[in-house]
């Protein structure tokens, strides 16, 4: 049985509709491809984002640990209680009052820095896993120090404190070395280079994720 030759008509539609799958298939892989591209742009921008915030924080907190050490403590740091609880107190009181509210401002502007660290911290856990944040251990263990000094510096300085406590003190304190007072050395005593030191490893994690 003979067959009728197919219409040219015939082989332009089904040319036509072949180009069309064909191009609708390049598309299809060109979106793609400008998605995955887009994705791996935005991801790329969060992480520098990410690093610039941890690196700036990390640089506060060095700051502001060393503004707690600074040896210098100006009047205008130093609050006199209320008048009412002044009558009550001794000038040595009255000088510890003031004394302990400068070092709980100072310390303020720590723990201020070290919530805002620890927020970028759990987002770059969620973004990198937990690497980062064993590279900070170094640098949490010397603010720990920092504070116990700072404490016990003003339990010793405290005249309601009894002789027997500041004795313990003193006894707890006999292998810790001074830290309380920064040097002011232009290449900074053995307390800031310690700080140093801790920021490098921090620094080397985080310079891969600023190239861009």
């Amino acid at each position: 049985m003979n067959m009728a030759p197919l219409p040219f008509e015939h082989f332009i539609s089904v040319g036509k509709d072949v180009l069309v799958a064909v191009a609708a298939a390049v598309g299809a892989a060109v979106a793609i491809r400008g998605l995955n591209t887009w994705n791996r742009q935005l991801k790329g921008s969060a992480e520098y984002n990410l690093a610039r915030r941890i690196l700036k924080v990390t640089y506060r907190l060095r700051d502001a640990m060393k503004s707690v050490r600074h040896p210098a403590m100006w009047g205008a740091e130093m609050p006199n209680p209320p008048a009412e609880e002044a009558k009550h107190m001794s000038s040595e009181e009255i000088y510890h009052y003031g004394q302990s509210r400068a070092y709980q401002t100072r310390w303020q502007r720590v723990s201020d820095v070290r919530t805002d660290l620890q927020a970028e911290l759990l987002e770059a856990e969620v973004l990198w896993g937990g690497e980062l944040n064993k590279l900070f251990e170094a640098l949490f263990k010397l603010e720990h120090e920092l504070f116990v000094a700072v404490q016990n510096h003003l339990s010793l300085c405290d005249p309601k404190v009894t002789q027997a406590m500041k004795t313990a003190i003193e006894k707890r304190q006999t292998n810790a070395r001074d830290i309380l007072y920064d040097s002011l050395e232009e290449k900074g005593d053995e307390f800031t280079k310690d700080v140093a030191r801790a920021i490098v490893p921090i620094e080397e994690y985080l310079k891969p994720h600023l190239r861009r």
